[in-house]
């Protein structure tokens, strides 16, 4: 008996030291699995593994719920597939009629998926007002979430440009984060009557 039981954990040590494909011939590690899987747990083997000469970056994200997707973010994806962080860039043509504003700019983005931050812009066109010589013009550019996609609003409020020039065009580039690993915190604060303040509680500490 006892010399079938180290039989069988001879032969057991055996196959852990193999390499094991699962839908391919040609594993690459311990276990190379050719398309999906599933599992109640995950365990990294420390320290983890260096990258390859050939690779630059691999994140693994982990969506909340309900989807609790495992995903592996490297640069072999596909040119047009979503990165974890992504630069979009809008160049958006005014009405004649309205100068420089843009009331809505409907960017399709899901915000159910992503997180949209205008990282910077630019017009064309400069911008005049005709009140007092010391106004400045500020202007006014956000994005907000609205029906399930992001919207983007422009404009300098007050002012607009020279009849004389040709129509404006806003140029707008936006960061895009996948929500997956990406967090948004919303706090508005009230200084009151004083020119100082601090935050009631840490948003992130």
């Amino acid at each position: 008996m006892t010399k079938i039981i180290s039989m069988i954990l001879l032969v057991g040590g055996v196959c852990l030291n193999a390499q094991v494909g699962i839908n391919t011939t040609t594993p690459e590690k311990e276990l190379s699995v050719n398309g999906t899987m599933k599992t109640s747990g995950m365990v990294f083997k420390k320290p983890m593994e260096k990258l390859g000469a050939d690779e630059n970056y691999t994140f693994i994200i982990k969506s909340p719920a309900p989807e609790n997707k495992i995903t592996a973010y490297n640069d072999s994806f596909v040119p047009n597939s979503p990165a974890p962080i992504n630069l979009v860039q809008f160049k958006v043509t005014c009405d004649p009629t309205d100068k420089d504003w843009v009331n809505q700019f409907d960017t399709k983005i899901n915000s159910n998926k992503f997180l949209v931050v205008i990282s910077s812009f630019g017009f064309t066109q400069p911008t005049r007002t005709y009140s007092a010589d010391w106004l400045t013009p500020v202007p006014q550019i956000f994005a907000y979430s609205s029906g399930g996609t992001w919207k983007l609003k422009a404009d300098y409020q007050g002012f607009s440009p020279d009849s004389s020039f040709p129509t404006g065009v806003w140029t707008l580039n936006l960061l895009v984060f996948d929500r997956s690993y990406a967090k948004d915190f919303n706090s508005t604060q009230s200084l009151g009557t004083s020119t100082t303040g601090a935050a009631a509680a840490p948003l992130i500490q």
